[in-house]
């Protein structure tokens, strides 16, 4: 298993003239000189690269990666924007700081997305934060534009990082499992009267009534996990997956799983799961 000292010698500094070129039109055009790219699987698999390997070698000596929220199960994201310290506890954002002032990068911006077997992380910061929060706000879609040709360009070089991956379980243990809490700003009491505002007192009425449990294996069906893969991750057994599935189905008056799974969805758009 490759360690993380080697992924940054054999491909941040290695390829560093191809990733640099990559992303140019970024720290050309708009100032955002380093652009992070994270793919954790399910199974702990994990590929990086980066603009700045002397910010990752930092990040390694110093074992940053023990208190980073993002290094978890994909299960514990979401998917979508948000900044970096939405996310993780107090040292994590300290640590952010200081990463920050000493390599002059700032606003670090998060592009989450997901699929059913992985989760993979944009990360975009740069030394003018005016310039990054301005193409944020304007243009959104010019950062998904840039991962999918980010994801392009690099193709062959991701696809031999990820053969040469290694694990996060065993840089991390246990921690790889813990639940990360997700970025909102929004008081519960506050959404649901917002909602409710909106014409929406029916789906705050069904996403209300889940217990957390309920919660979790709904949040896991929607992430892609099967019946066994829930079971495992919530320390059940599958006949109880499928025993909370259906009362879930039960409570909002679902006929079929598929059904289930597009609730679910809008529960998600909705900021209510």
């Amino acid at each position: 298993m490759t360690t993380w000292q080697e992924i940054i010698q054999r491909y941040h500094i290695k390829y560093s003239n191809q990733i640099a070129k990559t992303a140019s039109p970024l720290r050309d055009l708009f100032q955002i000189t380093c652009i992070d790219y994270i793919k954790i699987h399910q199974t702990g698999k994990f590929s990086y690269l980066t603009t700045r390997p002397d910010c990752a070698e930092y990040y390694a000596s110093e074992q940053l990666y023990l208190s980073d929220p993002y290094f978890r199960h994909p299960s514990t994201h979401q998917a979508g924007f948000f900044p970096m310290e939405s996310l993780g506890s107090n040292e994590f954002k300290a640590n952010n700081h200081k990463v920050s002032n000493q390599f002059n990068l700032h606003f670090p911006l998060i592009l989450s997305k997901k699929s059913e077997d992985f989760v993979e992380f944009f990360g975009f910061a740069g030394e003018n934060p005016t310039a990054l929060q301005s193409l944020f706000l304007y243009n959104p879609p010019l950062f998904s534009l840039f991962a999918t040709h980010f994801k392009k360009e690099l193709s062959s070089l991701l696809r031999k990082l990820d053969e040469e991956s290694y694990s996060l379980i065993e840089l991390q243990g246990d921690s790889f499992y813990e639940g990360v809490a997700p970025p909102c700003a929004i008081a519960e009491k506050s959404l649901h009267a917002y909602l409710i505002a909106l014409g929406k007192q029916k789906e705050v009425r069904l996403a209300s009534s889940l217990t957390p449990r309920e919660r979790d294996c709904l949040k896991l069906l929607i992430h892609g996990n099967s019946a066994k893969d829930s079971a495992m991750q919530l320390h059940l057994s599958p006949r109880t997956i499928e025993s909370y599935l259906e009362n879930i189905k039960n409570k909002l008056c679902c006929s079929s799983k598929r059904e289930l799974f597009s609730i679910a969805a809008n529960f998600v758009d909705l900021g209510l799961l």
